[in-house]
C-alpha cells in the first residue's frame, strides 16, 4: 500500500515551496532586478532591399535534451544573424516566443535564462542588431497565465531598462516589457514592431488590445508587423499555403482588435508544431493583412535550428520566406518553407 501521508505531506511542502516562490517573485521589481549590458554601436542598414531573420521558438534548446534539442543549435542560429548582417542586410531580428521551455519554475529558471540571454546577448556585440522577443506561454509560469503567472525571468534579462534608450526601443506595455513595440526604418520606409503576451484565456486581452490601438494609431505612418505566440494553426496541407491556415482563438481576437488599423500589414507568430508552417491573408476594407507561423520544435532535435529569413523588396512590392538551419546547413524549399507573396496593399514609389 503507498503511504498516502508521506505523499500528502510532500505534495502540501510542494504547494507551499511554490506558493513562497509565487509571493517571492511578486514582491521582487522586474525592473529594478533587469540585467543591463551596453550594446555595440547601431548595426549598419544598407539602402535597398533588407530583412527580418525570425527566430521560432527555441524551448527545446535550452531544456528537453532527451528530444535532440541543444544549444548549440540556439547559438548556430545567433552566430549566423551576426556573421550575415551585413551580407543580407538585416534591419531586425523577431523572436516567436517560447525563448524557455519552463519559465520562472524555480528548478530549472536560472540555467534556461542564463542560456536563453547568453545566446540572445550576442545580438547586441560587437554592434547592437535591434530585436525583440515575444512571451510565449512556456515563458510564463505557471505557463498559459500572464496575469496569475510571472516573468520574472524574462524581464531580468528581457526587461524595460535593458533596452531603454536603444535607438530601436519604442516603449511597453503595463508595468513590464511582456508587450512591447520596436522602430527601426529599412528599404526607406518606416516600421513597427509590436509584440503581444500571450493570453489565450483572456486574462487581459481587452487591455492589451486597447493599448495595441493606441500604438498602431500613434504610429499610423510607419508600416506595422504585430508578432505574438499563438496566432495561427498550421497549413492543412504539408508543404502547401493553399488551402489556408485557420485562425486559432487568440490569433482571431488579435486580427478582429486590430484590423482596422491600415498600417498594419503583417503577423508572425510560433507556438504551433508538427508540420509547423502556416500562411493566412485577410482583407478588410480593402486592407490585406498576411500572417506566418512558423514553429519547427516538433521536428527532429526539436527543431534542428530551423529559422526564417524574410526579404523585403520595396521597390518591387515583394516579401520572400526563406527556411534554413544554420546549424544542419539545409533548406527547405517546399510551397510553404519557401515562396514569394506581395509586400503591400500598393507599391511605394
Amino acid at each position: 500500500m503507498p503511504n498516502y501521508r508521506k505523499t500528502f505531506i510532500a505534495g502540501a511542502c510542494l504547494g507551499l515551496l511554490l506558493l513562497n516562490y509565487h509571493a517571492s517573485a511578486e514582491s521582487n521589481l522586474p525592473l529594478a532586478d533587469t540585467v543591463l549590458n551596453t550594446p555595440g554601436p547601431d548595426a549598419v542598414v544598407k539602402p535597398g532591399d533588407f530583412c527580418i531573420a525570425v527566430l521560432p521558438d527555441t524551448q527545446y534548446y535550452l531544456a528537453q535534451a532527451q528530444l535532440g534539442g541543444t544549444f548549440d543549435m540556439f547559438k548556430a542560429q545567433i552566430d549566423w544573424i551576426k556573421k550575415n548582417q551585413v551580407k543580407e542586410n538585416i534591419a531586425y531580428v523577431a523572436h516567436m516566443g517560447d525563448i524557455t521551455e519552463h519559465g520562472d519554475n524555480p528548478v530549472t529558471a536560472k540555467s534556461e535564462w542564463y542560456l536563453a540571454k547568453t545566446a540572445l546577448y550576442g545580438l547586441e556585440n560587437p554592434v547592437s542588431i535591434p530585436y525583440g522577443l515575444a512571451v510565449g506561454n512556456h515563458d510564463q509560469f505557471p505557463s498559459q497565465y500572464p496575469v496569475k503567472g510571472t516573468t520574472n525571468g524574462y524581464n531580468q534579462y528581457f526587461g524595460v531598462k535593458h533596452f531603454e534608450g536603444r535607438s530601436y526601443y519604442g516603449g511597453h506595455y503595463g508595468s513590464n516589457n511582456d508587450s512591447h513595440y520596436d522602430l527601426f526604418t529599412a528599404g526607406g520606409v518606416d516600421f513597427m514592431v509590436l509584440f503581444l503576451e500571450f493570453d489565450v484565456f483572456n486574462e487581459d486581452q481587452a487591455g492589451m488590445y486597447s493599448w495595441a490601438n493606441q500604438i498602431l494609431a500613434k504610429y499610423a505612418t510607419r508600416k506595422a508587423i504585430v508578432v505574438s505566440h499563438s496566432i495561427l494553426h498550421f497549413n492543412p496541407v504539408t508543404g502547401s499555403n493553399t488551402p489556408q491556415a485557420p485562425f486559432n482563438a487568440q490569433g482571431k481576437a488579435i486580427y478582429e482588435s486590430l484590423k482596422g488599423n491600415p498600417n498594419l500589414f503583417m503577423m508572425l507568430c510560433g507556438h504551433v508544431g508538427d508540420n509547423g508552417e502556416g500562411y493566412r491573408t485577410e482583407t478588410f476594407n480593402g486592407h490585406t493583412i498576411k500572417t506566418f507561423l512558423n514553429d519547427y520544435q516538433n521536428r527532429p532535435n526539436g527543431g534542428n535550428g530551423l529559422m526564417r529569413l524574410y526579404k523585403f523588396s520595396v521597390k518591387n512590392n515583394e516579401l520572400s520566406v526563406k527556411t534554413f538551419s544554420p546549424y544542419a546547413n539545409t533548406s527547405e524549399t517546399d510551397a510553404d518553407s519557401q515562396f514569394t507573396v506581395p509586400l503591400f496593399d500598393k507599391p511605394i514609389k
